[in-house]
This record gives C-alpha cells, sequence and structure tokens, in this order.
C-alpha cells in the first residue's frame, strides 16, 4: 500500500493520494492512508456513505453504478475493463474534506478498488494544480490502480471467512507476487526520478544564480556605459568648443603671419626704394627710371608720374604701359577726373572695383583697363609735387590695402627727390 501511494506521488510531484477502506457492514468508510515522506499513515475514520456526494454513491457505492449483474465474468476481466473514475466539483469539497489529502485542491478525482461487485476502498488524489487530471494521466492512473484492487482483493480472499474455493489460488498468488514486483520496479524507477528531479532542481536553482548575478552585472555594466556616454558627451562638446577657439586662434595666427610677411615685405620694398634713390642718376631719366622701377616692384602694367604744372593742371612727366600719342596730348586740371580729384584733395585714392569711387569722376582723357587702381598724391614740405598713377595689376587680381601702404611709402619718397630737383633746378636758375 506504501508503494502504491508512493509510486502514484512519484509520477507528478504535485499530486496527493489517500485511500480509504470500505466497511460493507457499517456502510462507512473506516480507514484513510497516506503517504507522508517515506512513511505511511493511517486515521481511523467514520464517514457514512450517505454523507459523501450523491453522484459519487450512485456511481460507485451502489451494485447498478456500472457493473452488470445478469453477466458472470472473471476477476481479472472485471478488474481491467474500463474502470471508471469521478472528478468531484468544488461545491463537493466539504463533503470529502476528511478524505482529500490536502486541504486546497484545485483538482480531484476518485477512484473505486472493488472486487466484483463489493466495494474495498475508494482511492482520492487531488492537487494545487488546475486540469491536473487529464485523460492521458488517467490512462496511466487506471492500470495501476486494477492491480493495486487485484492484490487488495487476494490479500482480503485469503482472510478467514473471505475464501472463495472458485478462485485459482495459484493464479492469485502469482498476479499478486507479479504486482508487488511491478510496484517494486516503479517505487525504484519514482526514486530515481526524484532523484533525477532533485539534481535538476539543484541545476535549476544553480542556473537561476547564475541568470541573477548575470543581470546584475549587466546591469552594473549598462550604469557603467551610461556613466562613460555622458562622460563622452561632456568630453565631445568641450572638443567641439576646443576646436571652435583653435580655429579662432589659428585664424589670429594666420591673419598675424600675413600683416607680418607683408609688413616685412613693406620694409624690404622701403629699403629698395632707398637704395634705388641712393644711386646716381641722370635727372632727364630719374621719372622715367622711376616709374619702371615701380612697375616692376608693384608688378603692374600700367605706371604714370604726373607733375605739378603751375598751380592748376598735371602733365604726365613720365609713364610706362601707355600709348605715347597720348601721353603729349594728356593735361589734367586740378578737381577733375581721378588724378585732378587727389591732387584736389591731397588724399590716396584705392580702388578694388570700380563702383568704390563713385564720388570721382572719370574725364576722356582717363583710360583704365582694370577697375582696381592706386592714385596717391605726391606732398612734401606741405606742397602739392604731382600724382602718382597704378593701375592693371599682370596677374588680373586687384590691388590689396597694403599695396596702398607702399604706394603712399613710395609716393613720398618720389616727392622729395621730385622737390629736391626742382629745388636743385631753381637753384641753378639763378646762379
Amino acid at each position: 500500500m506504501s508503494e502504491f501511494l508512493g509510486y502514484l506521488q512519484a509520477i507528478h510531484s504535485d499530486w496527493r493520494a489517500a485511500l480509504a477502506f470500505y466497511e460493507v457492514s457499517r456502510d462507512s468508510l473506516v480507514k484513510v492512508y497516506e503517504r507522508r515522506g517515506s512513511s505511511l499513515v493511517g486515521r481511523d475514520v467514520t464517514i457514512p456513505v450517505d454523507h459523501l456526494p450523491t453522484r459519487l454513491v450512485r456511481k460507485f457505492f451502489h451494485p447498478s453504478s456500472f457493473f452488470n449483474q445478469g453477466q458472470n465474468r472473471s476477476m481479472l476481466s472485471q478488474l481491467f475493463q474500463g474502470s471508471p473514475y469521478y472528478e468531484p466539483d468544488p461545491v463537493e469539497a466539504p463533503a470529502l474534506r476528511s478524505l482529500v489529502p490536502i486541504s486546497e485542491w484545485q483538482s480531484c478525482t476518485c477512484l473505486p478498488l472493488a472486487d466484483h461487485e463489493d466495494m474495498l476502498a475508494l482511492l482520492v488524489i487531488a492537487s494545487e494544480k488546475k486540469n491536473a487530471f487529464t485523460s492521458k494521466a488517467m490512462g496511466e492512473i487506471i492500470p495501476i490502480k486494477s492491480m493495486a484492487a487485484l492484490a487488495l482483493a487476494q490479500h482480503l480472499h485469503q482472510a478467514p471467512g473471505r475464501l472463495d474455493a472458485k478462485v485459482d489460488a495459484r493464479a492469485a498468488r502469482q498476479a499478486a507476487v507479479e504486482f508487488q514486483d511491478h510496484i517494486r520496479k516503479l517505487n525504484e524507477h519514482a526514486q530515481e526520478l526524484e532523484a533525477d528531479n532533485r539534481a535538476k532542481s539543484e541545476k535549476l536553482t544553480a542556473l537561476a544564480g547564475e541568470i541573477e548575478l548575470l543581470d546584475r552585472n549587466s546591469s552594473e555594466y549598462k550604469n557603467e556605459l551610461g556613466r562613460v556616454k555622458i562622460a563622452l558627451f561632456a568630453l565631445e562638446e568641450q572638443t567641439g568648443a576646443a576646436t571652435v577657439h583653435l580655429q579662432e586662434a589659428y585664424t589670429e595666427l594666420h591673419a598675424t603671419q600675413t600683416r607680418m610677411t607683408d609688413l616685412e615685405r613693406t620694409v624690404s620694398f622701403m629699403k629698395d626704394v632707398f637704395q634705388v634713390l641712393s644711386q646716381e642718376h641722370d635727372p632727364q631719366e630719374f621719372a622715367r627710371t622711376l616709374v619702371s622701377w615701380l612697375c616692376e616692384h608693384f608688378g603692374v602694367e600700367r605706371c604714370s608720374l604726373m607733375l605739378l604744372e603751375g598751380d592748376e593742371s598735371l602733365r604726365i612727366a613720365a609713364h610706362h604701359g601707355m600709348d605715347p600719342a597720348m601721353v603729349g596730348g594728356i593735361k589734367v586740371r586740378v578737381g577733375q577726373g581721378i588724378a585732378g580729384w587727389v591732387a584736389h584733395n591731397r588724399k590716396p585714392l584705392y580702388v578694388r572695383v570700380r563702383e568704390d569711387a563713385t564720388s570721382v569722376s572719370h574725364t576722356d582723357q582717363d583710360t583704365y583697363n582694370s577697375d582696381s587702381f592706386i592714385c596717391v598724391p605726391l606732398i612734401y614740405n606741405n606742397r602739392l609735387c604731382g600724382v602718382l598713377n597704378l593701375s592693371n595689376k599682370r596677374d588680373g587680381e586687384p590691388f590689396e590695402p597694403i599695396d596702398l601702404d607702399r604706394a603712399v611709402i613710395a609716393g613720398a619718397v618720389v616727392a622729395i627727390s621730385v622737390s629736391k630737383q626742382e629745388a636743385a633746378r631753381r637753384a641753378s636758375a639763378w646762379t
């Protein structure tokens, strides 16, 4: 009995089984056995059949429930042919409270253990899971229940007053031995399954621990990754700001280097100018030599030196890149055209494009091949000597502010030279 109940509970770990014996004379269930751990526990009860659910009573405890009294069948044929089972409703739980091995159950089934038409015991199996007793599960239980009923019937038939001469004692003993052997094997298999379940449970527990540890580590890694992303974002912002500052510093440095280069070129230009002026020149050729030198150093195709005649007009004293046939007839009044405006206002005029000189009117004598030009007055001792004109850069580029600075310097030096020559000529004329 202990092995039988233990095997049933080993098939499914959520099953709990109890076996209640029926006493015909009292029409009651009088003894209930349960398997608790490895021990078989029995308790005396007195549960009249009429206190059980009505459908259960009609199904199992009345001869007309499922046995056909009109037929004579052998013991084995009656035991192994379709044995019924009964699944009580939850509302019938109070009537079965003393029989069910667990108090709070979701699924329950009852199976009879009978000998011919005699009810021997009632097998009650319960589970805390819903729908625990499917047709497949019942198919596993019924053959084992039938063998248990056979063994129980043999045991009771061997008791005094219950021996039936028609029963083959040898066959009964053989069936009992086979049943006990089968139950023993099933019990061993159940123990193996229980050990395997324990091992699997331990593995599952270990895996759950590893998963929890990995999840904890993953959370830490995610948090660390979030902090790293924030730090990288801040670093990118700092890098962007530093890049902007570096670009601004590079721009300023480049501008400073450009100014330094221009200043160095201006200083070199001044050295060249003074070196040219320090040499001896023919007074008649000095103006043409100076104009040619300025064209070379400014990189222009056209340059003219205009000197003041009297106080009202300018004439071309030397030129480069102009039509000689036109030069003799060019005379510009002070205040007219570009050169006249510069002479009148005594201010240099720097034009990158022609539209920059909207306040200056052109004369018919002024012809330019480039929109960009420079015109500076020649002044010495607050006296106007003439005008220096530069235009038509060879590379087609406009003049730059540094060109204006050099032209002003060159104009001042030329004004000194022209004034000195004029003073020398006047002195020689007096003598």
